[in-house]
């Protein structure tokens, strides 16, 4: 029993930092079509931010927290404005390599910058001790985390879906020229849905590393929101946490039963099964084609 309530804990806690992250990729491909292969990058760096300046206590952790995430906006921005406006029009592979291209750069700079040493993030008011669950005992602050990272992925889902907001961003992307011609600003709406991702991604790196090691290993989290979103379907913001939590907790028990070598085996191999039957995901949706 111990086992099992173990497996499903660590794989919510896990499913719920993919669900953010996955969030932050539909976004992007919601609004522009584009696939961000540099968002495991954009989940690093600000958790690499906070450790660094809350862990020398220049700054207190709350503005270290908007720091890292002002950088992670600046630089989102940034690339659409300078790179990824000049792909529109081209085939959509252009813009994914230009996110391939970013991704190697960012790379290169935590490097330079940050090194190779392992660090941690002292976040502060998180509940100490254990908590017992069906006679199993589970770390406080990881639940607090799991918690926060639920409600916010909550959150996006309900502006998403049934707000003012949620609307335009599902217009812009749907069909640009149609949205312009009803007043919206569709240059705006792209650039805040790269910003609102940086920020996701971001906040999503400063909760797991409050609980794991902090280092360039946290990339291949940034990489396992990828089958999620593919699970859940790539343009939907319910599939992204669906599909986050089904594969966090399908590795947290590929772990204890199978071992972590096991983990991409089954993860994949899921994945693939269900795209078998269901090709746009469990929420995607289906394109029809007539001949």
């Amino acid at each position: 029993m111990g086992n099992f309530i173990v497996s499903i804990v660590g794989g919510a806690a896990l499913g719920a930092t993919y669900a953010l992250i996955s969030l932050g990729l539909v976004l992007v491909f919601r609004a522009t079509w584009t696939f961000n292969f540099a968002h495991g990058q954009f989940m690093l760096i600000p958790a690499l931010v906070v450790a660094v300046l809350a862990g020398s206590g220049s700054m207190p952790f709350g503005l270290t927290v908007l720091a890292a995430l002002a950088l992670i906006v600046a630089i989102s921005v940034a690339f659409y404005l300078t790179i990824l406006r000049r792909t529109v029009g081209m085939p959509h592979f252009m813009a994914m390599i230009a996110t391939f291209g970013l991704a190697a750069i960012l790379d290169g700079l935590i490097s330079i910058v940050f090194g190779a040493r392992e660090r941690s993030i002292e976040f502060p008011g998180l509940p100490a001790g254990v908590v017992t669950i069906a006679g199993t005992r589970i770390s406080s602050a990881s639940l607090a985390i799991t918690a926060i990272a639920f409600v916010l992925a909550t959150v996006v889902v309900v502006v998403m879906r049934w707000t003012y907001l949620g609307t335009v961003i599902r217009a812009a992307g749907h069909d640009p020229a149609l949205a312009a011609q009803g007043g919206i600003h569709v240059k705006y709406v792209y650039v805040g849905s790269w910003a609102l991702a940086a920020i996701l991604a971001g906040v999503a790196g400063i909760l797991y590393g409050s609980t794991q090691v902090v280092n360039t290993g946290m990339l291949a989290v940034g990489m396992a929101a990828f089958p999620a979103i593919l699970l859940g379907g790539i343009d939907s913001v319910e599939g992204a946490v669906v599909g986050g939590i089904c594969i966090g907790i399908l590795q947290g028990f590929t772990a204890t039963y199978l071992g972590g070598q096991y983990v991409n085996l089954t993860t994949y191999g899921a994945l693939l099964a269900v795209l078998m039957v269901y090709p746009q995901g469990l929420f995607g949706t289906r394109m029809v084609r007539r001949l």
